[in-house]
């Protein structure tokens, strides 16, 4: 009985580990499936969309904006099944959302457009989880499916600079 306490003990850091790891990874696949649905909708419905970033209520959303042409447009939440808002699981969180996140954290955006010829905003998306590990996604401007980049680690960010 003492050796399966002390064998239990011992496998429990790993487990908690792998789940926060696991956590990361799904924020990560939210996070592609997400923009594959934004920029989808803005080419099928022929209208801009936006995949939009809460990060207080560490949600991810999309858009649209329905008629371009009126002078105020309003953009629209998409309620379908599909494109209803996301939450992140928990321990991951929406760091950084903007151009380039080497020059800092502090400028970041919450919302990344979509346009109908298929075109996005160019953006960085890096999502945290427990103590330095990310996600970091590239969206490129012509590129229809986002890059998930070979960084895991916050310190590794400054590498970003070489990428572009």
């Amino acid at each position: 009985m003492v050796i399966m306490t002390l064998v239990a003990g011992l496998a429990v850091p790993s487990f908690v580990g792998s789940l926060r790891e696991e956590r990361l990874r799904t924020a990560g696949r939210v996070l592609v499936a997400t923009t594959q649905l934004a920029r989808g909708r803005a080419v099928s419905e022929a209208a801009p969309t936006r995949m939009e970033f809460d990060t207080r209520a560490n949600r991810i959303s999309v858009s649209r904006l329905p008629d371009p042409t009126v002078e105020d447009p309003q953009w629209e939440a998409m309620t379908d099944n599909l494109a209803e808002p996301k939450k992140l699981p928990e321990g991951t969180s929406i760091s950084y959302v903007g151009a380039n996140p080497a020059q800092g954290f502090s400028q970041s955006a919450n919302y990344v457009e979509f346009y109908p010829d298929g075109s996005a905003q160019a953006a960085y998306v890096v999502l945290s989880g427990y103590q330095s590990a990310v996600v970091v996604m590239r969206i490129e401007e012509l590129r229809f499916s986002p890059r998930v980049l070979n960084i895991t680690d916050a310190k590794d960010l400054s590498s970003l600079a070489a990428l572009q």
